[in-house]
Parts: structure tokens; sequence; C-alpha cells
């Protein structure tokens, strides 16, 4: 999805016109959002606490919090903005949500977080930002977070061949023109779109398929796509009771007891 480059996200002006703009932009959210609602109603691991990566205005965390009503979720952002938003969206009882600045580009953003594990993860049209090794990084991190049972579960934008290649921005495209014209504005179809895709140097999307198989390296289970429509789609896999990074990290342990 096409959003302002890194920088911006700190200015306010800019993440408001993005967020206010969300619903209306992104194709099929209501559908995403009741699929993830459905996946977490579904699965049988108790939710206490979660974390919401790249969380933006905490839109996720609300939706999850609707689920597990006595859950506690992070949020984790770097934009200061997004996450004054968050505080507007969920408001300023602080018992069941934290806020946690951390940049995910870095591994340093899991510093501040109180400690796990955690119950499961969610992330929405956030991690297509980061270059793919950093993403391959980021599964790993999130993996080393989560309990056994606990669910990650990931809405995102990926890269696609074939006839429907450009379709997800192309959607947008034609949502903004008719929220223009239902409004009244006074931009032309032409520049809405040219803002619209104005700053998507900052995207890095990679394949599905890669993103699958990098979850499944980490150690995930059940790794799934759950919705897919053009660039647009939910993946995920769940923690299993004891991985291979159990197993190899159980045999340092030995090694080094040994020695």
């Amino acid at each position: 999805m096409s959003a302002p480059a890194s920088g911006a996200w700190q200015q306010p002006e800019l993440v408001s016109e993005f967020l206010d703009q969300r619903a209306t932009l992104l194709p099929l959210l209501d559908v995403q959002e009741d699929i993830v609602r459905r996946l977490f109603t579904r699965h049988s691991h108790p939710v206490a606490r979660f974390l919401d990566i790249g969380a933006g205005d905490g839109a996720m965390s609300q939706l999850l919090l609707s689920v597990e009503p006595a859950a506690t979720a992070v949020l984790v952002d770097y934009s200061e903005p997004m996450l004054a938003r968050a505080q507007e969206r969920l408001g300023g009882d602080h018992s069941h949500w934290q806020a946690v600045r951390g940049d995910l580009r870095e591994p340093a953003w899991r510093q501040e977080l109180p400690a796990g594990p955690y119950n499961a993860a969610i992330s929405s049209y956030a991690i297509h930002h980061l270059p793919s090794q950093r993403k391959r990084m980021l599964f790993a991190e999130l993996f080393d977070l989560l309990a056994p049972g606990a669910m990650f579960v990931n809405m995102d934008v990926v890269t696609v061949a074939g006839p429907l290649q450009g379709l997800f921005d192309e959607q947008m495209v034609a949502n903004a023109i008719a929220a223009e014209h239902q409004h009244s504005g006074v931009r032309s179809d032409e520049q809405v779109e040219r803002e619209l895709l104005a700053d998507e140097s900052d995207d890095q999307p990679d394949s599905l398929d890669e993103q699958l198989q990098w979850l499944r390296d980490t150690g995930f289970a059940d790794v799934e796509v759950h919705f897919k429509w053009a660039e647009g789609t939910i993946f995920g896999g769940i923690r299993p009771a004891f991985s291979g990074r159990d197993q190899a990290r159980l045999a340092s342990s030995s090694l080094q007891s040994t020695v």
C-alpha cells in the first residue's frame, strides 16, 4: 500500500491524512478485518497479552481487544504522531494497552518491550516497508517473543505476477477518486492518483511464497494464507509447543554446561 516515506511518518498532518483515508482506500478492508477477528475467535489459545507490530493508530489492537476484551495490547511503532492517534482511538485508560516506541528496521526495537512471552502477534500494512533480510529477522524475533501455541497474523501487501499485478493499487486509486467525487473535491482524477501513489519508494514488498517459507524456516507451524486479493493478503503461523529453535537452544545450553 502506498504510504508516506519513512521520515514523513513523523509529520502529524500526513499521518492524519493517511489514517483518515485508510478505511476508504484499502480494498476489502472490512472483509480482511472480519477474517482476522474470526481467526482469533476460532483459535483456542487464550490471549492474555499480544503484540501489535507497526501498530499505527491501534486499529488492529482495537479489533483484537474486541475479541479478547481482557487482554493487554502492546503497540510498537516508531512514529510519535501514530502513537498519539492510538491514544485517541484506544483512550486514556492504559489498563489494557501500552505503547512502545520502536523502529522495526533495527533489532533494538525489542529493548523497551515488557518481558515476554506474548500470546499473539498481529501486524497490518507495516512489514512490507522492510527489506527482505530484515523481514526474515523480524519473523525470528517475533517467534522468540511468542508463547507456545501463540499465533502470528500479518495483513499486508506482497508482490504478484500475472494478470492481477497492480490491481491493489488500481483499486485504491479508484476508491480515492470516488471519495473525492463524493465529497465534491477540487482535485482532478489524475491529481488524486498522482498524490496517492507518490511515495511508493518506501515500499519493499516480497512475494507471498518467500515469506511463507521464511516463517516455516523460523519454526512456525500451521503456516497458512488466510486471505488473498491481488497484492493484498493475510498470512501467518503458530509457534508450536516445541520447535527446532528450542532444540537448538537446548543443545547449545547442554554443550556449554559440559565445557
